[in-house]
């Protein structure tokens, strides 16, 4: 029964193999099976129906420590980070003296909101194993979050200079971020520099990838001509009837998680937070899995209404149970990024979507990219250096500016991030007026609304504190590195009137 689930899950056959996989769970001896089928619960966004599965794992009597770290990971991936933290709790229950179950468990407490119980594990970590890389990274991030600059830098400097490794890359990027924030700006840049090039071999084996995804989306992005986003834009009916749906793009660092944070602090919008469900389930197999551009536009132009319905039903079942709350009659908005790039298929698919479009100082956005995302996932190499991250910040906006002049302009809206620091009241005005909202006071206390909320973003501290404005003009510190390659930014600058 085992190889039939397996072999349903390959098939495409999901009710089967859920079927099967209720009847292998229940007869389970072990918990590396009941692993596999918590796996295959949140690959299908079916975590839902996996809280019995969960508590089975968490109490079986011969469970050992790596299932249950296992899990943690898993959960932790899917954005469920308070539940990773009940497995990598047990874990330690069960290996009290493993330093790396005890920084696992800290990570997933400091994630969860429980920094100062994280503070604590660590210390005592520390201890009995002083050298302990990634406790020390951590320590020092909770330092460096809770303003604690000079201990963290003295802390991370102290362990690069006694204990050197090949992961000191790890510690290089976060004593860079403290250097930043320390006004050492050529420090900052020199720790970034050994980072990256630390990595930069494993970072290289993600460039093809990286260059055949941006080719496809580019070609995709060019085919949508007006004609098509007309006939696109047709209400095709179906049930269930179509969510509101608002699609948040922009680029990573260019204040989409504050935006995010700030209309869901609207009691008529729910978020997403990055799901990657649209990439993942709509996007690979409609865009990028057929041989040629051409052959997946003829495929999106081919979808039924029938199809489109069953799509979207789809999605909002995956979304629901992804974020943990029933959309109901509210504004969905769906968050991501790099969504920039792949529009074609959420338009095919929501064709009453509107689109909001954040926007920051190009300049600001690129140094803010290279100091957070590690290049190493074909959507983050490009990070290995600056002329490669001015060069994808310019290839994923030149989506937005061919679309922008297609699309019925009642459609989108951008915000820019300068705005909503300096005239908060204005812009969420502005923004409930495009979304057809009434403007809520909440909105400006958006902080006030993050606790209890898991947030899986690398900004995701930032949203728990008010507005601020010590990000905005960066650049201006390491201007004389990102001179040499404004030349890619220059179009952006003039087009979002940043000059």
């Amino acid at each position: 029964m085992l190889e039939q689930a397996r072999q349903a899950i390959r098939a495409g056959q999901i009710q089967r193999a859920l079927a099967l996989w209720e009847q292998v769970s229940s007869a389970a001896e072990g918990a590396q099976l009941l692993l596999e089928h918590l796996g295959v619960l949140i690959s299908l966004h079916r975590y839902g129906e996996s809280g019995a599965l969960r508590e089975k794992l968490l109490t079986h009597p011969d469970t050992t420590p790596a299932p249950l770290l296992s899990a943690a990971r898993i959960l932790f991936q899917y954005g469920r980070i308070r539940d990773a933290a009940c497995f990598t709790a047990r874990a330690l229950e069960l290996d009290p003296a493993n330093p790396d179950t005890a920084a696992m468990h800290a990570a997933a407490l400091e994630r969860s909101g429980r920094r100062e119980a994280a503070r604590e594990l660590l210390l005592e970590l520390l201890r009995g194993q002083p050298t302990h890389l990634r406790a020390v990274r951590l320590l020092a991030h909770i330092e460096r979050l809770d303003g604690a600059f000079d201990a963290a830098r003295q802390r991370l400097e102290a362990h690069l200079s006694r204990h050197p490794s090949v992961e000191d890359w790890r510690l290089r990027y976060e004593l860079a971020a403290v250097l930043d924030r320390l006004g050492d700006y050529e420090a900052a840049m020199r720790q970034l520099a050994l980072a990256k090039h630390q990595i930069r071999s494993g970072s290289q084996a993600h460039h093809d990838a990286w260059r055949a995804l941006a080719t496809r989306q580019w070609e995709l992005t060019r085919a949508l001509d007006a004609d098509r986003l007309q006939r696109w834009s047709v209400t095709t009916g179906g049930r269930p009837p179509m969510p509101r749906i608002c699609l948040l793009a922009g680029f990573p660092r260019s204040g989409t998680t504050l935006l995010e944070q700030i209309l869901c602090a609207h009691p008529g919008c729910l978020g997403t937070d990055e799901t990657g469900i649209l990439a993942t389930q709509f996007r690979n197999p409609l865009a990028l899995a057929p041989a040629s551009a051409a052959a997946a536009m003829d495929g999106l132009d081919a979808l039924d209404a029938e199809q489109l319905a069953a799509g979207r039903a789809e999605y909002l079942r995956a979304t629901e149970d992804r974020v943990g709350e029933a959309l109901d009659d509210r504004l969905l908005i769906e968050k991501e990024p790099l969504l920039t790039g792949d529009l074609a298929v959420p338009l095919r698919l929501f064709p009453e979507a509107k689109i909001l479009m954040p926007l920051r100082d190009p300049r600001d956005v690129v140094v803010s990219f290279f100091f957070t995302i590690v290049p190493l996932a074909p959507h983050s190499v490009a990070a290995a250096g600056l002329p490669e991250t001015c060069r994808y910040y310019a290839e994923v906006l030149r989506h937005w500016l061919w679309l922008r002049d297609r699309i019925d302009p009642q459609r989108w809206m951008e915000s820019r991030y300068e705005d909503l620091l300096s005239r908060p009241g204005v812009q969420t005005r502005r923004l409930c007026s495009f979304l057809g909202l009434e403007w809520s006071p909440g909105m400006l206390a958006h902080h006030r609304a993050a606790p209890g909320k898991d947030i899986g973003t690398p900004t995701y501290d930032d949203v728990s504190r008010p507005l601020y404005t010590r990000a905005r003009g960066r650049w201006e510190n390491y201007r004389r590195w990102l001179e040499p390659h404004l030349d890619l930014l220059e179009p952006y600058l003039d087009a979002f009137g940043y000059r």
